[in-house]
Order: C-alpha cells, then structure tokens, then sequence
C-alpha cells in the first residue's frame, strides 16, 4: 500500500471532516465534525505535532496532539487520531501511534519540557480494536468518563433555586470571574489544569460560540459571591447531523463552600427548561466517572442519563 505520510496543514480541513463522516458513518458513534472543529485543533498544535497518512487526494488516517496549559508535575498530552474504515487492519493505526509519540514529545518539548511526559489516549466503550492496539503498546485503563443526555421533554424535572441565592445570566463583564471560579472548582480533578485567558476566552467562550442565554451562575446574596455556573455551548456540527439543536454543558462547577446545598441541580434545572423554551431538544455533557465532588448524581437528578462511555489510556513518554 503506498500511502503519503506528513504533517496536516489548514488546509487539510475539508478532507479532514470527510473522512470524521466516513468513520461515523460506520462507527455511529454520535460524533460529528465540521470546519470550526478542525480549525481549532489545527490551531492550537505545531506542524510536528501532527501527522496524516493519504491514499491519493483522501485522507486515510489522523493524528494529532492536544493539551491545556497550566500543567503541574505531569504534562498529559492527548493524542487524537483515527483511520478510516476502509484503511483499517492494515498496519495504519500501529504507525500512526508510534507518529504521535513522536509528536508528543515535540509539543512537550515546546510546552512544559521541564514535567514528567504522560500519553493519554480515549477509546470510546465500541471500539475494541482502538483499546486493544494501545494496550498492546503499553497503555494502561486508568479513568472512565460518561456521555449523557437528557431529552428536554415537558415531564423534565423542575428543582428551585434555594433561597438566598441569585441567578444571572452570562454576560462579557463575569467572564474573568468565572474564568476564576472555574480554576478552583477544577483543581482537583483528573487531567484537569487551570486555564488561562486566552484559552479561556477560545475555547469556552468563542469556539464554538458560548450560549450566553444558557449559560448562568447563582450568586450568594450573603456574600455577593459567586457560588455555581454552568457554561453551555452549541456546536454547529452536531445540530447540522442531528437535525436539532443540543444544549452542550461545558463546564458546571459549584465552589466548595457551597456544595451540597443543590445549587448545581437547580442551576442545570433552570437553564434546560430554558433551552426547551428556546428549541433545544437534548442537553449533553461529559462526566468523569469517578469525580469525588457526585456530580454523576448531580447530574441524574437534573435527568441526564449515560449514553456513552469512554477509557482513558495512560502511557509515561518520557
């Protein structure tokens, strides 16, 4: 099989999301790309920090290397990469992970060369062949993260805001703010870093679009703190597939002093049933399986249940 392998470039988007349809097409795995996406993954990586194999003008196979800033001991790089179905059993993805190594430690090298390297790669639960060729290369299972969905039919749940606390909605002036309170609700989570402004503003704010209507928190009237929030988003992609609009939930977090009270369910409640007014038919979200603050909890009561789950694969690089 004579197959060209190099680096992708911006231009390489439109061959890119051909070949995200051509593996959803047979994966159905409810994932969906489009321009923006790939814009903002080929944005943020160097040139040796990617890599594509092609069978003449068609891409055939992926990869590429993505991490926040904001690493502490351990710069956990993960590497993002598949092979179309017609090209798989061929040896394609056992080269492709052995590229992204590579790839890896040359974003490591420009990024936190100073911490100790981790690999991380995602298999989605169907994907048996993606699981079994990172274990054979020395990856180990070692965090499980859950996909859910609630349908926001009219028999949704309604929980109050408690009293003592104000909602309000997202506006550019509280972006910092939540920036802030998004860091220190996530400082001990798995794999999660602080981020700064920039990729804040990126990345939860413009890309894709942050839902500002959908997106609040609930302000102590005590202390004039913010206690909770909820970012949402909605991307392009997925409601051009799905033919209805989703209510993606970024970020939820409540500030520990706080927790406990409910603020998070009655937030997440309020801003579905707003999304329902609104034309939203589903809200999704991801969820670490394992986070110690019951935000799987949280989010059941709200009417989320789990639709997908995916293993995170660990490997030292360094």
């Amino acid at each position: 099989m004579n197959l060209t392998w190099r680096t992708l470039t911006d231009g390489d988007g439109p061959a890119w999301v051909r070949l995200a349809a051509d593996i959803e097409a047979v994966d159905q795995l409810d994932e969906h790309q489009g321009p923006d996406d790939y814009a903002k993954l080929i944005g943020e990586a160097a040139p040796d920090e990617t890599v594509a194999a092609f069978d003449g003008d068609a891409m055939v196979g992926y990869g590429i290397t993505y991490s926040r800033p904001g690493a502490v001991e351990v710069n956990k790089i993960r590497l993002l990469g598949a092979v179309a179905p017609t090209h798989r059993r061929r040896g394609i993805g056992t080269r492709l992970l052995r590229e992204l190594h590579g790839c890896a430690r040359a974003r490591h090298a420009r990024t936190f060369p100073g911490l100790r390297l981790e690999g991380v790669v995602a298999t989605p639960e169907p994907n048996a062949d993606l699981a079994a060729l990172v274990t054979a290369a020395g990856y180990r299972p070692t965090r499980w993260f859950f996909d859910m969905r609630a349908q926001l039919t009219e028999d949704l749940p309604r929980h109050p805001v408690p009293a003592g606390f104000t909602l309000e909605r997202y506006r550019p002036e509280f972006s910092e703010a939540l920036r802030h309170l998004r860091n220190d609700t996530f400082a001990q989570h798995w794999g999660s870093t602080a981020v700064d402004t920039a990729f804040w503003e990126k990345h939860f704010v413009n890309t894709p679009p942050l839902e500002a209507a959908l997106s609040a928190h609930l302000r102590d009237d005590a202390t004039g703190d913010i206690a909770a929030f909820v970012i949402s988003q909605q991307h392009a992609a997925d409601t051009a597939a799905r033919g209805h609009k989703e209510m993606w939930v970024a970020d939820v977090g409540t500030r520990t002093a706080w927790r406990g009270r409910g603020l998070a369910t009655a937030l997440l409640s309020a801003l579905m049933h707003d999304a329902r007014a609104a034309g939203f038919a589903t809200a999704g979200l991801s969820v670490d399986a394992d986070n110690d603050t019951g935000a799987l909890a949280v989010y059941e009561r709200a009417g989320y249940e789990i639709v997908a789950k995916f293993t995170q694969h660990v490997l030292a690089l360094d």
